[in-house]
This record gives structure tokens, C-alpha cells and sequence, in this order.
């Protein structure tokens, strides 16, 4: 099977009290697997769409998510296969959902994992529906625009285990959600 080129993660961080996470790993696929998978569809593609969503879980859980100090449990929803112009070229698509419960002030994202190193580029971002992000305690670049992160990370960086994401929520924001 192929290995990841690239990686992107996607935090919506939503005031109704769910962070929507999408997760895409860019593959250079040579030998068209998954190419090959979606022009057969069937039983095959369900059942290896089904081992990625469970294989993804599987790494959620793995790890620690605090949010204002609760422990809150990643939930991955789907996982799909794509194959992007070529196909050489292709991807898998997570959608994740955490759930928080957000508070006028200052709000705590932390996440605890074992230590790495990045086997390949990956950018982050983070998007607050209201407010603006204070800080981050993360590995690599890390560049805050009031309520947009933008976070890249090059392959051989030392990942530590643990990332966080400070954001402040204005009084008027709660009640608009």
C-alpha cells in the first residue's frame, strides 16, 4: 500500500459545541489501488473504506483530548477514497467530530499522543466560528490571524506529543450560536 506524501487537517471549532476535524493523507499510489477500488466499487471498496474509518478510531483513541479541562472522545464519522486527476495520485478523507462545551473566555484544546517524527509534510488549520486564537503549542510553523491558525509542519520534524490550542470566546458570541 502506498504511504502518505502529505497531510492536512482541518479544525472547525463551532460555538454550537463541536469541533467538525477533517483529516486528507495524499498518497502517490503507483500501483492504482485505490484507482483500482473505486472503478470496482462492491464489497471491496466498503470493506477497505470501513478498515480505514476503524484503523482511524483506532489512532483517536490512542490519544488524549482535553478541552477546558474534560476529556472529550474523537469520533470518527466516515472515511472515504479518493483518487485526485491521476491514478497515481490518491486520498483519504476522514470526518471526525469532537465534542466540547464552550464558555465565554478563554477556552483550553489540548492533545496528548506519543512522540514522533513526521514522515511527511502536513498543514494544519484551525477556524474559529467567533472569537480569536491567543496561542498554540504546536511542532513546526505556526502562524495566528485573529480567528484563522495556519500550522506547517515538514517531514523529519520531532513531534513532541502533546499540542495546544488557546482561543478566546467574546461575550456576544454564546449567545449568537
Amino acid at each position: 500500500m502506498a504511504v502518505p506524501v502529505y497531510g492536512e487537517g482541518f479544525f472547525h471549532v463551532s460555538l454550537s459545541g463541536v469541533i467538525w476535524y477533517t483529516i486528507v493523507f495524499d498518497y502517490r499510489d503507483f500501483e492504482r489501488e485505490y484507482w483500482g477500488l473505486l472503478r470496482e466499487g462492491g464489497a471491496r471498496l466498503e470493506a477497505e473504506v470501513e478498515r480505514l474509518r476503524f484503523e482511524m478510531q483506532r489512532l483517536m483513541d490512542e490519544e488524549r483530548i482535553v478541552v477546558n479541562g474534560v476529556d472529550v472522545r474523537a469520533r470518527v464519522l466516515s472515511a472515504s477514497i479518493e483518487v485526485r486527476g491521476v491514478p497515481v495520485r490518491s486520498s483519504t478523507v476522514f470526518l471526525v467530530v469532537i465534542p466540547f462545551k464552550p464558555r465565554v473566555g478563554v477556552n483550553v484544546y489540548e492533545n496528548f499522543y506519543g512522540p514522533t517524527v513526521a514522515g511527511y509534510d502536513y498543514t494544519v488549520y484551525w477556524v474559529l466560528e467567533c472569537g480569536e486564537f491567543k496561542s498554540v503549542d504546536s511542532p513546526g510553523s505556526v502562524l495566528i490571524n485573529g480567528n484563522v491558525v495556519t500550522i506547517r509542519v515538514e517531514k523529519g520534524t520531532r513531534v513532541p506529543g502533546y499540542e495546544s490550542v488557546v482561543f478566546e470566546i467574546p461575550e456576544g458570541c454564546l449567545s449568537r450560536s
